[in-house]
């Protein structure tokens, strides 16, 4: 037997002697039901390594990482149901992050248009900061700390947040600059080689970041919480070229799925 099917096999078994999971969980179901499961509903379950195999989504993903080329993690699917999955744990975090910095900064009181004007603080180049840019700066600390647990959960070593893209236009494509450079970097006071680069919120990809599944932005409008807010425009110049910011994901990154944004109160917006 291939080892990557005992592995498989076995996780799905020690998944099934567990306890009672957690409700709605795909990962609660033994060896048998999880068979069963999969026959009469394929979208449920996912191709690890080229085969077939009876594993439902979130424990597949679990599997194919394990079974990964020197240790390297290898996802290669992201169905619907696990899409879901992720949108849902996005549209939470939105949502708490309002709600918890609303009420740590203002006392739980929505701010006008007139507050989200108004001046809340100076940056380190003593320039105002408005209402609306610093809850929008807390907003996103906050969702971005929340996105980090759960996606930890859902899709481990599938996922980057705020990840950096930089346009090389000798190749005329977007490359990913690893983490450690952009901190190196900015450390050296070279921040400015990192001009023209872009930085999604929620990156889900196969484990390369250069292979991209879907692409998400925390969108927190300090007023008018009911409207989609814009999705930002960029500047006429390349690599821009006048695009906005859902455009520009799709053409530089080219996710499987069209990029969207999270928002409290409307949820997921494509």
């Amino acid at each position: 037997m291939p080892r990557w099917l005992w592995v498989a096999g076995l996780a799905v078994w020690l998944s099934g002697c567990a306890g009672t999971p957690e409700r709605g969980r795909t990962d609660r179901y033994g060896l048998d039901s999880a068979t069963a499961t999969c026959r009469q509903t394929p979208a449920l379950c996912a191709r690890v390594a080229g085969e077939e195999t009876v594993v439902p989504v979130s424990r597949a993903v679990q599997v194919s990482a394990s079974v990964g080329t020197a240790g390297s993690v290898v996802l290669r699917v992201l169905t619907e149901v696990e899409r879901d999955l992720i949108e849902q744990a996005l549209v939470e975090c939105a949502e708490a992050a309002r709600s918890e910095v609303i009420l740590a900064i203002l006392d739980g009181v929505p701010p006008t248009e007139e507050k989200c004007r108004e001046e809340a603080e100076r940056d380190k180049k003593n320039q105002p900061v408005s209402w609306a840019r610093k809850l929008g700066t807390e907003m996103h600390k906050v969702a971005r700390e929340c996105a980090q647990r759960k996606l930890s959960e859902l899709r481990p070593g599938g996922f980057s947040l705020e990840p950096r893209y930089r346009y090389d236009p000798d190749t005329e494509k977007w490359e990913f600059i690893d983490e450690k450079e952009v901190r190196s970097l900015l450390e050296q006071g070279r921040g400015g080689e990192l001009k023209g680069s872009i930085a999604p919120d929620v990156v889900i990809h196969t484990g390369d970041p250069n292979r991209v599944f879907a692409i998400y932005d925390f969108k927190f409008p300090c007023v008018n919480t009911d409207e989609r807010a814009p999705w930002r425009r960029y500047p006429p110049d390349p690599p821009y070229n006048g695009r906005n910011q859902q455009r520009l994901y799709q053409d530089a990154l080219r996710p499987t799925h069209r990029p969207a944004s999270i928002q409290p109160r409307i949820g997921v917006v494509r």
